[in-house]
């Protein structure tokens, strides 16, 4: 018997086996993820004989504030199926259905990853939003004034929203940053505060081998490269790969779709991303 519907209580362990089988997540990231986002109701689900085979989840991401508006918005992640069961259309039914869901209110917004998945959803609505440079560079060595400091989800989140005031950004909600300080931690990272010759920035850092991951660095425009450097000595690392908000002429990151306001910032700022 074939059923498509939202999650249940007790669907957990069902949906966690799921997941790992379709994306390849480990414990600690899938776990992060129902500890501070699931809920039952929130996944959409599609079952074989009783057996989750494919679902979607749908959480609330935060915010989009643009041009001093406030719009609430919704993301859809960790969208799967089960390897032995693709090819057969039940993918397409539930991100339908998140979808449809996600659609009721505010807008929403996902996290494509591979370019092949930016169509799939500009088929169903979403444009491209957010972009983003990435480089990647080694500490050059050169003097300099600062410190990094780790801190608090909390008031990481109130000093992004500090640096980014008057940016076009998403102001993400509190449970979503703990759970992207969670996925940090996991990779022997975390939420810095850091100060680069005077100038106050944050970065979120994952550490990869000698590299540091900056999945968000926020800062003083001309201070980034600073401030990067300065991540890479208080962690020990020998270079870093910094993701920055850039124009269409950057790369695609994230999609939106809804009652969108022109933004007047030519870089809208994500941050972190959700797949």
């Amino acid at each position: 018997m074939e059923e498509l519907r939202t999650s249940l209580p007790g669907d957990e362990p069902a949906l966690k086996a799921l997941w790992k089988a379709a994306l390849g997540d480990g414990d600690e990231v899938i776990d992060g993820f129902f500890e501070k986002l699931y809920a039952p109701g929130t996944a959409s689900v599609y079952l074989l004989d009783g057996r989750p085979v494919s679902a979607a989840y749908l959480f609330r991401l935060g915010d989009l504030v643009c041009d001093g508006r406030w719009t609430p918005c919704k993301a859809v992640c960790a969208w799967g199926t089960d390897p032995a069961f693709r090819g057969r259309g039940f993918g397409g039914k539930v991100l339908a259905d998140a979808l449809e869901r996600a659609s009721v209110s505010g807008v929403t917004a996902v996290c494509p990853g591979e370019a092949a998945c930016f169509d799939v959803y500009g088929d169903r609505g979403f444009q491209t939003y957010f972009y983003v440079r990435e480089d990647r560079r080694d500490d050059d060595g050169r003097p300099l004034s600062g410190a990094v400091t780790r801190v608090t989800v909390r008031g990481y989140a109130a000093l992004r929203e500090e640096l980014l005031h008057r940016r076009t950004h998403i102001d993400l909600d509190i449970r979503a940053m703990e759970y992207r300080e969670l996925l940090c931690r996991a990779a022997g990272g975390g939420l810095y505060y850091v100060v680069a010759d005077g100038a106050r920035c944050c970065a979120a850092v994952e550490l990869d081998g000698d590299t540091a991951l900056i999945r968000e660095l926020i800062a003083p425009a001309g201070r980034e490269a600073d401030a990067a450097c300065l991540v890479c000595r208080a962690l020990r690392r020998q270079a870093y790969v910094l993701r920055a908000p850039a124009g269409e002429s950057g790369d695609p990151f994230a999609m939106l779709s809804g009652p969108l306001p022109p933004s007047p910032d030519p870089a809208p700022w994500l941050g972190f991303d959700f797949k």
